[in-house]
């Protein structure tokens, strides 16, 4: 099976919508409150909102990037551009099914390869604090540490923090 990795088209948004939706579950389920997940999946993962965010709309944004294998949709990613030379990636969320392998990489590779061709220098992202396998992946990518933020979505009660990481582009 080769994979590839593709821009997301209409047809996908329910499959989008379900891989972030449990990848969202599964990967926070032990380190964030179950109300902060809620809300999260509500707010970024419902099928309409996906479903505005297929192609780009928002100002900035490229789109949703799927890969798959055989017709089938196995992850999911998205980033677009933040300021002039600075990008983010918002996400990259795989099925359960294949999480262990390289998939997720030839999805950031993807999102990359888009920030770049934008005049990009610098790659960012928001990972949770306590997430020691996102922290680990970014940090196998060239990814290093910069700041601790309060995340999007978080309340004051809530103290749930972001790690902020960069990557120099070439």
């Amino acid at each position: 099976m080769t994979a590839v990795v593709r821009p997301a088209v209409d047809a996908d948004v329910a499959r989008i919508a379900a891989i972030c939706s449990s990848g969202y579950r599964d990967a926070y389920r032990e380190l964030l409150p179950d109300g902060y997940i809620e809300r999260s999946v509500v707010e970024f993962y419902s099928r309409e909102r996906v479903a505005k965010e297929i192609a780009p709309a928002p100002p900035g944004w490229f789109g949703y990037q799927v890969v798959e294998e055989d017709g089938l949709v196995l992850g999911v990613a998205g980033g677009g551009m933040t300021g002039p030379a600075a990008g983010e990636l918002s996400r990259v969320y795989l099925d359960a099914a294949v999480r262990e392998g390289e998939l997720g990489t030839l999805l950031l590779d993807r999102v990359t390869e888009q920030i770049g061709a934008a005049g990009g220098t610098e790659l960012w992202v928001s990972v949770f604090l306590g997430d020691r396998a996102g922290i680990g992946f970014y940090r196998a990518r060239g990814f290093q540490p910069v700041e601790t933020v309060r995340a999007a979505l978080s309340r004051v009660d809530d103290h749930i923090s972001s790690l902020r990481m960069c990557r120099r582009l070439e």
